[in-house]
């Protein structure tokens, strides 16, 4: 940029005495003679131009065009009055902003397909038609890159990077540099994101929720999202997985601050809502996978007998595809290149479907859909092989970094699963039924199967070895199982008159074990990952372990103080993006805690804090109304139930019944919110 312009251009010639009569005359002090050049220099512009005006910088008031503005090749104008100048301006103003849109609109379409390297050609462009309008940016593009670039509107991994550069302290661990996804098509699917907010929360999907149950295979879904093609990507997967994404995201300073979360999340729902009707009778697998994840959705909204239809619906619209059988069509391929991806997919997804709809049948107490585990699954061999150079870090964070061995771990969860499914199968003859001889052994059986496939686990799925979320989840899994194995027989059978069969199948003692083990991988959870971003089947988990934690609460035991605590935040951080389930959960835990009466100095003051801003604002009756759900609470204290005077000590309750119990009885003593 040019200087400003010479003092002296702008000073006023020496004043002369005046030779009028009754003036006062005025003696001019003197000045030195100047040469002829500066004299002609100083002589005064009479106006200059408005650019010139604008910069600030000298002009000689040429027109049509001044000598600066034909050198920087500036729009040159001359604005009369001050009403002139200002509509200049605004005009001006309105011009800039154009051409501004104009260049973002390129920058987004343009240098997504050809990359950053293209961002200067299409800036140069715009520079050729405009150039008034981009000066200021062009000077900014010099500045040092030290600066910060500027908030990106929306969610995106930026805005997580400026709110750490703005307040170090609001993590002490490094975020990465790009999002796992890249997309640069998603306009073809949806405009309710742009292709980085749409990255951000792709990968947030893929990072905590996939690795659980493989429902979506990455390669193939990001493939054929960029292409355009709708063999394992359409329109509802691409909202149902956004969705997913929006409810892991929040502001990495404030992590109760979830508006712009909510806004897009309401408008991703909205959308759900009319794909569904559109593409439910479409017979391909993004179908299926949309089915099953909108029924996961609605059992976070406390409607599980809704979402648990729609699971058993996706489940069988995969085995009308083949997914269960050793080979599909719809995996066939004729390019030599995509056989072993689309193996690869066929394995991942048809596990992910078998274990989502078990898991589905054993907690809230449904007929499975399949009734053995696929053919077309993966060998320890051959997941071994694929599991080689894998590394895991927990996104957005870039570290710790983990090898998560998830193949290994897929082909182990799918030896749990098969059992699991076959426990739920049988746990349904109950209570109609009575134990018998025949059901003792059927127990004996399951029981053994499952301590032997815990001791056939290589230790790279062991947590150990292995701390990954998808590790700590499985142990969890096998865990849980265990308890519902137990609770089958320790609620149906006499415990004074039970058949002789392994003397290691002790339900009760095998249960308490259990559930300790439970709350040491929640703990372990805690410290190697935090409760801010938890998979969704965590939501389980702290539910089991909340539950049973406070029929364990003494002063010589102080962990399940801490399982407690870590139980509801994790339900409360996950009740930001989750909602009702989150809230039913916090609720039936402060329920037993008020009909079990513990020692208050044993409730860690977070607990106190979380109960207290739950019942306050984010539990009313219209939620308890609102529940429609079968989820089995196991291990409440008898005496918080009414009518329970006799039989085991702990019993398993229907989370809608339970809760509504429970509300009845605080309400009666007085104990109510």
């Amino acid at each position: 940029m040019q200087g400003s312009s010479d003092s002296s251009a702008s000073e006023e010639p020496p004043s002369q005495p005046s030779s009028q009569p009754g003036n006062n005359l005025k003696i001019a002090i003197p000045r030195l003679a100047a040469t002829a050049v500066v004299q002609a220099n100083q002589q005064r512009t009479p106006r200059a131009c408005v650019t010139c005006r604008t910069r600030k910088t000298k002009c000689d008031g040429h027109k049509p065009v001044c000598q600066q503005c034909r050198r920087l090749n500036f729009v040159c104008s001359y604005a009369g009055s001050k009403r002139e100048r200002q509509q200049w301006e605004l005009e001006s103003a309105r011009a800039k902003i154009s051409s501004y849109e104009s260049l973002l609109r390129d920058v987004l379409t343009e240098s997504s397909r050809q990359g950053t390297s293209a961002l200067d050609d299409i800036i140069d462009k715009h520079f050729q038609t405009s150039p008034d309008a981009f000066s200021s940016f062009l000077a900014a593009r010099s500045l040092s890159e030290d600066h910060l670039p500027q908030p990106q509107p929306g969610i995106s991994l930026t805005r997580m990077h400026l709110t750490l550069a703005s307040n170090p302290r609001s993590s002490p661990r490094a975020l990465t540099d790009t999002p796992l996804v890249h997309v640069s098509n998603i306009q073809f699917w949806t405009d309710l994101v742009d292709n980085t907010t749409a990255g951000h929360l792709f990968s947030l999907y893929f990072a905590w929720e996939n690795p659980t149950w493989h429902l979506v295979d990455q390669e193939m879904f990001v493939r054929d999202l960029e292409s355009g093609r709708t063999r394992f990507c359409s329109a509802l997967l691409v909202h149902m997985l956004l969705f997913f994404g929006c409810s892991s995201s929040y502001h990495l300073g404030r992590i109760t601050d979830r508006r712009e979360e909510k806004i897009l999340g309401k408008k991703l729902y909205t959308a759900l809502q009319r794909l569904w009707h559109a593409e439910k009778n479409n017979p391909g697998l993004p179908t299926a996978q949309s089915s099953i994840m909108i029924g996961l959705l609605c059992c976070t909204f406390g409607i599980d007998r809704l979402g648990t239809t729609y699971i058993m619906h996706g489940a069988a619209l995969s085995r009308r595809l083949g997914l269960h059988r050793l080979s599909s069509p719809y995996f066939s391929t004729d390019v030599d290149d995509e056989v072993g991806s689309i193996s690869r997919c066929h394995k991942l997804v048809a596990t992910g479907v078998f274990d989502v709809q078990a898991l589905a049948a054993q907690v809230y107490r449904k007929r499975a859909v399949w009734k053995e585990p696929p053919a077309a699954s993966f060998s320890q061999e051959e997941a071994a092989v694929l599991d080689d150079g894998g590394e895991w870090s927990p996104y957005p964070f870039a570290t710790p970094v983990f090898r998560p061995f998830f193949y290994t771990a897929t082909w182990a969860r799918n030896g749990l699963v098969a059992i699991v499914n076959e426990l739920a199968a049988f746990a349904l003859k109950f209570p109609d039924a009575v134990i018998d001889a025949d059901d003792w052994d059927y127990g004996c059986r399951l029981y053994r199967r499952l301590r032997q496939w815990r001791a056939s686990l290589p230790s790279v799925v062991l947590p150990e070895e292995n701390r990954s979320p998808s590790i700590l989840t499985l142990q969890m899994y096998y865990q849980a199982t265990m308890v519902s194995l137990c609770e089958v027989f320790n609620l149906n059978s006499d415990p004074t008159n039970r058949p002789v069969g392994d003397p290691d199948f002790d339900p009760p003692t095998i249960k308490l074990q259990a559930l300790e083990d439970i709350g040491s991988l929640i703990l372990l959870f805690q410290t190697c990952h935090g409760l801010k971003t938890v998979p969704i089947v965590m939501l389980h988990y702290f539910c089991v372990g909340g539950v049973h934690s406070v029929s364990q609460l003494r002063p010589q035991d102080p962990k399940w103080s801490l399982i407690l605590e870590s139980c509801v935040v994790g339900l409360w951080h996950l009740s930001l993006g989750w909602g009702r389930l989150c809230t039913a959960f916090l609720r039936t835990i402060e329920l037993v805690m008020l009909a079990s009466k513990p020692d208050p100095t044993l409730i860690p003051p977070k607990v106190t804090a979380v109960l207290q801003q739950l019942h306050t604002n984010r539990w009313t009756a219209t939620d308890v109304s609102s529940l429609a759900a079968d989820y089995v609470v196991h291990h409440v204290p008898a005496q918080a139930l009414q009518g329970a005077d006799s039989g085991p000590a702990f019993r398993a309750q229907g989370l809608q019944n339970l809760i509504r119990s429970l509300d009845e009885l605080s309400v009666d003593d007085g104990n109510g919110a």
